[in-house]
């Protein structure tokens, strides 16, 4: 497996924060009024590991490059004391040195019932104390971490991080961070660290109004890692790692530093989309002809609908050029959904309605309580 260590500088809007990662995080939807104007800086940081530069096969997220953590934060904001902050943690999870301790009770996704659950925040200052709260799957046990300035008042930065977690969700997809709180928290700290969800592990969010040099840094964390070191145009995990490939192979500087390092995937192995698959017949590359048949079936179903009610079929022409071409020429709505090729069981359960009470004997969310009776046994 080769490893990458991909990242993107961008403006950020918190009145328009965009997405996040498919199917594994959501913002919290952001306030109609009372956010402050102006543009902020994110830097979003993550990793992965693939076989070949189709990234069919990758898993993404910092640790699957193969840089820790810990030493991605110390390298960005050397010699820096940091505040991490945690909700909707678990009572047992409270570190010594935590303060500003609260408890209170919460939904899990899907749950019936409330549980205790813990708020809290803790000063760290050395990369010991860093690990030892991020744990296995710190985008879990922890929030993000706030930069800290010297006459930092930390009760007032307490204040302004509950708006930024305090009405997070634990549904699936959860909603963990509202973006209309980060420029007050801005005020009180140098930058916002946030741990969001990448597919298979913890993203870095850092958000500032001015970041450090961050590229120099990335670069060569990556190399010490054996890691190649991936610009994006836009967040990461939003991203498709194939494009991004390809985007850096086509200006490596082969005189320089000899052959693209990342093998190119097989014709057979690279992601197309179905759409694009259809129509090609002995000559289409199918992972799995019967999932394949099956959802041409589901798709001649749609058409006939489509054209019974007068619907544009999809696949028609649009002012002379095949859709799958204009998907070729521009694909950044693709990524901004989240879209990305290389992994095909995405399912954006964010819609699904809560239906655990129904399949367990009780009222479902249409049923008329005074109606329902339980079930004998």
């Amino acid at each position: 497996m080769f490893r990458a260590l991909g990242h993107c500088v961008e403006s950020f809007d918190p009145s328009q924060p965009g997405r996040l990662c498919r199917a594994r995080e959501r913002w919290i939807e952001p306030w109609e009024e009372g956010i402050r104007p102006g543009l902020l800086t994110r830097l979003v940081v993550t990793g992965a590991a693939f076989s070949d530069d189709g990234a069919a096969d990758a898993r993404r997220g910092v640790p699957h490059a193969g840089v820790d953590l810990a030493d991605l934060v110390l390298e960005l904001f050397p010699g820096r004391d940091l505040l991490a902050f945690v909700e909707d943690g678990h009572p047992e999870d409270i570190p010594d040195g935590a303060f500003g301790i609260e408890a209170y009770e919460g939904y899990r996704a899907g749950g019936a019932v409330t549980v205790g659950l813990v708020r809290w925040a803790r000063v760290v200052r050395d990369r010991a104390g860093l690990v030892d709260l991020f744990g296995d799957s710190p985008e879990e046990r922890l929030r993000g971490l706030c930069v800290l300035r010297d006459d930092t008042d930390l009760d007032g930065l307490l204040d302004d991080l509950f708006p930024l977690v305090g009405a997070s969700s634990l549904d699936s997809p959860p909603c963990r961070f509202q973006p209309g709180a980060l420029p007050d928290i801005l005020d009180r700290s140098d930058a916002v660290l946030l741990f969001h969800r990448d597919k298979h592990g913890v993203a870095l969010g850092v958000y500032a109004r001015q970041l450090p040099a961050a590229e120099a840094i990335l670069r060569r964390l990556a190399e010490a890692a054996g890691a190649l070191h991936v610009p994006f145009g836009i967040a990461p995990m939003l991203a498709r790692w194939d494009r991004a490939l390809s985007e850096l192979r086509a200006v490596w500087p082969v005189a320089e530093l000899g052959p693209f390092p990342v093998p190119p995937a097989p014709p057979e192995a690279r992601f197309q989309s179905r759409r694009r698959r259809r129509g090609r017949g002995e000559d289409a590359l199918a992972l799995d002809e019967g999932v394949d048949d099956l959802l041409d079936v589901a798709d001649d179903v749609a058409d006939e609908a489509a054209t019974a009610d007068g619907s544009t079929d999809l696949e028609d022409d649009v002012d002379g050029e095949d859709v799958d071409e204009v998907d070729d020429v521009d694909d950044s709505d693709e990524a901004a959904d989240g879209d990305d090729g290389d992994d095909r069981d995405d399912v954006d359960d964010s819609d699904d309605v809560d239906d655990s009470d129904d399949m367990n004997g009780g009222p479902g969310v249409d049923d008329d309580p005074d109606d329902w009776e339980p079930r004998e046994s």
